[in-house]
């Protein structure tokens, strides 16, 4: 599933290449991907109207066209492609966009598990925590979240109620960077490995995001090409494979129905002395 860095490598893309165009004509196929529009009325709403702004909250990626806001989530298999000759399933194209310097953009999505709102004003998102790439994800945002809970590190990193943005891949490859085990409880780490994990999910998180994400299924960037992180994972379907930290075998559990990947010496389950928060 795309995560934060997979969308925010997308919504940059098309930031740099359709910003403040015109959308001269909108192709939509009916689909169960619009939530809470109709396809013809979802077309009807954007056609014309230019494309001012794009940000993003989470794994979510908002557009500006004036006063209406399109809402994408890319679920498992969304995708934006500039050239549909980039596409390999060209059937499952569920939006063509025309803009008025004849630019294209195509949203594909294969599974069709991706979901689009249509909003007439700004959304707001209260289902979601703290966006990991934001200036309110303090080092004491963070540990009183973590002192709120006693469920383990790996889920509350992927629940996206307290964190926003973080999936399954980088949430191990964060564990790893900082040396935790995933089963570990939230409430039991200490001063000192808050510190290191709050450190490990911005370097995570911003490395994959110079990396153009990681492509492992269906993500590609919006030139129809792969990300570049899947070259630099460390834990990440490599069960088996030597730790290239200490030689030992990475090992593979089913934690919270995820697959989870971490090596048993690096990322000890021991839990030490806590000290105050």
């Amino acid at each position: 599933m795309p995560e934060l860095p997979e969308v925010e490598t997308v919504a940059r893309q098309i930031r740099k290449q359709y910003l403040n165009k015109r959308l001269l004509k909108i192709e939509v196929q009916p689909s169960i991907i619009f939530q809470n529009i109709q396809p013809d009325q979802f077309k009807r709403s954007l056609q014309g109207k230019i494309l001012e702004e794009i940000s993003r909250t989470g794994k979510f990626m908002i557009w500006k066209m004036e006063e209406t806001y399109p809402v994408f989530h890319l679920g498992m298999s969304g995708i934006f492609i500039r050239e549909k000759s980039r596409s390999l399933y060209p059937q499952h194209i569920h939006i063509s966009f025309l803009f008025e310097d004849d630019s294209t953009l195509y949203f594909q999505d294969v599974r069709k598990f991706s979901k689009i709102y249509l909003h007439n004003s700004p959304p707001e998102f209260p289902q979601l925590g703290i966006d990991v790439t934001r200036e309110n994800f303090t080092l004491n945002n963070f540990k009183k979240l973590l002192n709120l809970t006693n469920v383990t590190i790996k889920n509350v990193l992927m629940d996206q109620r307290v964190l926003a943005g973080i999936g399954n891949i980088y949430a191990n490859e964060i564990l790893f960077d900082a040396r935790i085990h995933p089963k570990r409880p939230a409430r039991s780490l200490s001063t000192a490995e808050i510190r290191r994990l709050y450190e490990s999910v911005k370097k995570i998180i911003h490395s994959a995001i110079d990396n153009f994400g990681t492509s492992y299924t269906a993500y590609m960037t919006v030139e129809g090409t792969p990300g570049d992180n899947q070259n630099f994972l460390q834990v990440y379907q490599k069960d088996g494979e030597p730790c290239s930290l200490c030689g030992g075998k990475i090992e593979k559990i089913i934690l919270n129905s995820r697959s989870t990947f971490f090596c048993k010496k690096c990322q000890t389950h021991k839990v030490k002395n806590r000290r105050s928060m």
